[in-house]
């Protein structure tokens, strides 16, 4: 049985998967990854918060009108005389300007806390849009430098993916569909040495019979970890 030409294969197919991990683990494509979703989240949060401010201010507006009103209904009782108006009047006067001091107190309660509240929201949304902003930038800085290294890489892999194709027809198609089978399910090295009775990838001792069938058969399919062990 020749095994060396799959192991040839697996050989070349190596520097693939080097390349390919090179690829995907590639501290760049990490970052722009995570600044696409900060910049998402961002523009999430922006239009909720202006959203939120719009309701607010309008809110604002509502509560000022009413205030306004209550300012011009105390000016119309500041003005009236108090020497013309009887004792009933002028009961009814004091009690109504005192009804509207009081709602003029708790508008003005309501005036300071609403523009809190647009201010905190209004803040929040400057510092969001910050983070955007910085997001955007290293998103960008960082996409363009994958792309470099991508387009210096992936020309690279199928100039190896087109070499390895080449030897396919001189291995055994069985040991080529194992091997398929298990580079699909990434499991690698697929093709592996015993090792002091041991399988070559996983290092679970063979027992007695394994290892008669390996001396057998010259390859056996480990039952733990699923590589192709052989005889070195």
């Amino acid at each position: 049985m020749d095994i060396q030409k799959i192991l040839d294969y697996q050989k070349q197919d190596f520097e693939i998967i080097k390349l390919e991990r090179l690829l995907e683990e590639s501290e760049d494509k990490k970052i722009f990854h995570e600044m696409r979703n900060v910049v998402k989240d961002a523009q999430t949060k922006s239009n909720n918060l202006e959203k939120e401010a719009g309701e607010l201010i309008k809110k604002y507006n509502e509560i000022k009108k009413a205030y306004d009103a209550e300012i011009r209904a105390c000016g119309e009782i500041v003005n009236k005389d108090p020497k013309a108006l009887k004792q009933d009047e002028l009961e009814n006067t004091i009690s109504k300007t005192n009804q509207t001091l009081e709602s003029i107190s708790l508008l003005e309660k309501k005036f300071m806390s609403f523009a809190e509240q647009i201010n905190s929201v209004l803040a929040e949304f400057d510092s969001t849009r910050k983070s955007y902003n910085e997001a955007k930038k290293k998103y960008a800085s960082h996409k363009q430098a994958y792309e470099t290294l991508a387009a210096k890489t992936l020309p690279q892999i199928e100039k190896l993916k087109q070499e390895i194709k080449k030897l396919e027809p001189s291995i055994d198609p069985m040991f080529l569909q194992k091997y398929k089978q298990r580079r699909q399910d990434k499991v690698f090295p697929i093709f592996v040495p015993v090792i002091d009775k041991a399988c070559g990838g996983c290092r679970m001792e063979l027992p007695s019979a394994s290892l008669d069938k390996l001396k057998r058969n010259g390859f056996l399919e480990c039952e733990h970890c699923r590589r192709i062990i052989y005889n070195q």
